[in-house]
C-alpha cells in the first residue's frame, strides 16, 4: 500500500487538470505546458524518484520500472487534440465555440461514468479502512492548497495560481495503475502486489470528487459574491458619474451666469421687483 501511494506521487500531472483547469478559467496553454513537460521528465525522473523512494523494499523498486510505451501514450492523447484544438480556433473560432460545448458535456459525462463504473469495478477495494481513504483524498487536496500558495508567493496572476495547483495535485491515476496491472500480470511483487491499487484506484476517485467540489465553489463564488460585487461596483460607478454630472452642470450654469451682460441683469432684477410687489 505505501509502494502504491509512492507510485502515484511519482506520475506525471494527469490530463483532469487541464479540463479543470478550463472550467475554472485558468491558463489552459500553460496547463497544457506543464502536463507536456511533466509526462516527458517522467520518462526518466519517475523511474528514479520510485527507485529513490522504495529502497526500503529493494526487491519491490527493481520491479515498479514504468514502461515508455505508457508515457508516450500520454503524451500523444494530450498533444494530438490540443493540436487540433489549436488549430480549429486558429481557422474557425465560431465552430471552435460549439465544438468546445459539445466536448464539455462529452467530458463531464464521461469522468462521471468513470466515477460510476470505479465504484463498481473497484468494490473490494472501497471496503477498505480509513487509512487509505485518508492518504488518498488528504493527499489531492493538501497538493492542491500547496501549489495555489507557491503560486501566490511566487506572485502569479490569478489564473496562473489555479492553473498550478491543479497541475499540482492531478496526477495520471492510469498511468499508476498500468503499472500496477503489469505488475500483476507479470507475476511481480507477491502476495501484497493486489493492495498496490487500493491507493491508486481511490486517490483517482478523489482527484475527480474535489475538482467537481472546487468547481462548484468556484462557480457559485463567481455568481453569487462577484455578481453582488459588479452590481455594488456598478452603482458606486453610477452615482460618481451623476455627481460628476451634476457637478460639471453647475459649473455651467456658474459660467453661463457669469457671461450674461448687465442690461439683461438689471432687466431681471427689475421684473422680478416687479412681480413681488412692495
Amino acid at each position: 500500500m505505501a509502494i502504491g501511494t509512492i507510485i502515484i506521487a511519482c506520475c506525471p500531472g494527469g490530463l483532469a487538470s487541464n479540463f479543470f483547469t478550463y472550467w475554472t478559467e485558468g491558463d489552459v496553454t500553460l496547463s497544457v505546458c506543464m502536463t507536456t513537460a511533466s509526462t516527458i521528465l517522467g520518462i526518466g525522473m519517475m523511474p528514479w524518484c520510485i527507485f529513490l523512494y522504495t529502497q526500503s523494499w529493494v526487491s519491490m523498486s527493481t520491479a515498479v520500472v514504468p514502461s515508455y510505451v505508457d508515457i508516450i501514450v500520454a503524451l500523444v492523447v494530450l498533444l494530438v487534440p490540443a493540436a487540433f484544438g489549436m488549430l480549429i480556433q486558429w481557422k474557425a473560432p465560431r465552430a471552435a465555440e460549439r465544438i468546445a460545448l459539445v466536448l464539455n458535456i462529452l467530458v463531464n459525462i464521461g469522468l462521471a461514468a468513470f466515477l460510476v463504473i470505479t465504484a463498481i469495478a473497484f468494490t473490494p477495494i472501497f471496503k477498505s479502512s480509513w487509512r487509505p481513504y485518508a492518504v488518498a483524498f488528504l493527499y489531492p487536496l493538501l497538493a492542491f492548497i500547496f501549489g495555489y500558495c507557491v503560486a501566490w508567493i511566487f506572485k502569479r496572476t490569478k489564473q496562473q495560481r489555479k492553473t498550478i495547483a491543479f497541475e499540482t495535485g492531478v496526477q495520471n491515476t492510469a498511468l499508476a495503475l498500468s503499472l500496477i496491472n503489469l505488475l500483476i500480470l507479470q507475476g511481480k511483487g507477491g502476495k501484497g502486489v493486489s493492495e498496490m491499487m487500493i491507493v491508486p484506484t481511490i486517490h483517482g476517485f478523489a482527484v475527480l470528487s474535489e475538482g467537481f467540489m472546487i468547481l462548484g465553489l468556484y462557480w457559485a463564488y463567481k455568481k453569487l459574491i462577484l455578481k453582488e460585487k459588479g452590481f455594488a461596483s456598478l452603482k458606486k460607478n453610477s452615482q460618481a458619474n451623476l455627481v460628476a454630472n451634476m457637478e460639471e452642470e453647475e459649473k455651467k450654469t456658474t459660467v453661463d451666469s457669469t457671461c450674461v451682460s448687465p442690461s439683461v441683469a438689471s432687466v431681471k432684477t427689475v421684473d422680478e421687483a416687479v412681480q413681488t410687489g412692495p
